[in-house]
């Protein structure tokens, strides 16, 4: 009968040893302990949901000003189309002549370069400086020229005879034009003339005048409306309908005009 093998207990470690060939090791190093962090739960701020960052801000007044500015291209582009057609069907001879020149220079060309250096401009936001300043003052020349050719006709016609409210604006326009071109000449060489006028002040005088030729150009269309002529060839509804898309036309093209004129007379106080 074989005898039992008796365990051997081993002074050194703790374990029972049955006889098996498996030995058991120590651990080079004692197993250090590990922590584990614990966050504690963040708290967050309520935010209104009508709190807008101000880029986003920025973003929607982009947009309004496009979309102010499409509104503006239609009245722009509706009351052209139809001057043109209701003078050119008749011939253009005398107050037809007046009448469509007038439009074109001043409610067209005009209206059309004032807007040139405006951020919010659909048609040309995307240009480089040096191209919208050729823009404007190309659209600007044809604009005065036709303008004045315009007013200059009518008052021969009238033998310069103005009474009427529509007769003396429209003399004060085609003044003011004049005057207005005459500054955008220097204006247009405002480095080479420097020494007798700095350039802040003589492209702000041109502004100043610009913007009053053109304010004064579509006051006078306005009236414009109420003449005979214009009565004779088109109904009263039709009739308040221009007076409306004529004074839209030049609310919505003189925000650009008078935000540029507002920021040159901050730099001129500043430098003054």
């Amino acid at each position: 009968m074989a005898e039992v093998e008796q365990p051997f207990v081993s002074r050194s470690q703790r374990v029972v040893d049955y006889g098996s060939t498996i030995q058991t090791r120590l651990a080079a190093s004692a197993r250090l302990p590990s922590f584990v962090t614990i966050e504690s739960p963040r708290r967050y701020s309520k935010m209104s949901h009508n709190t807008l960052s101000p880029h986003d801000s920025q973003t929607r007044w982009q947009r309004l000003e496009y979309f102010l500015n499409v509104l503006n291209q239609i009245c722009i582009g509706f009351v052209t189309i139809y001057m043109s057609y209701l003078t050119l069907r008749t011939g253009l001879q005398g107050t037809s002549l007046h009448a469509w020149l007038v439009t074109i220079g001043f409610s067209f060309f005009m209206a059309e370069g004032v807007m040139i250096h405006y951020g919010g401009n659909v048609l040309t936001h995307s240009y480089k400086r040096h191209t919208k300043t050729t823009i404007h003052w190309i659209l600007l020349t044809l604009g005065g020229c036709c303008g004045a050719s315009g007013a200059l006709i009518k008052m021969i016609q009238k033998g310069f005879s103005l009474h009427s409210t529509h007769g003396k604006l429209g003399f004060t326009a085609f003044i003011l034009c004049l005057l207005a071109m005459t500054s955008g000449v220097s204006a247009l060489f405002s480095a080479r003339v420097k020494r007798l006028i700095t350039p802040l002040l003589n492209k702000t005088f041109h502004n100043f005048l610009g913007f009053s030729c053109f304010v004064i150009a579509l006051t006078t269309q306005y009236y414009g409306y109420q003449t005979g002529y214009f009565k004779s060839r088109s109904e009263t509804d039709f009739q308040i309908l221009m007076k409306c898309l004529t004074l839209t036309s030049l609310v919505l093209t003189s925000y650009g005009p008078l935000k540029a004129l507002y920021q040159k007379c901050e730099n001129i106080s500043r430098q003054f």
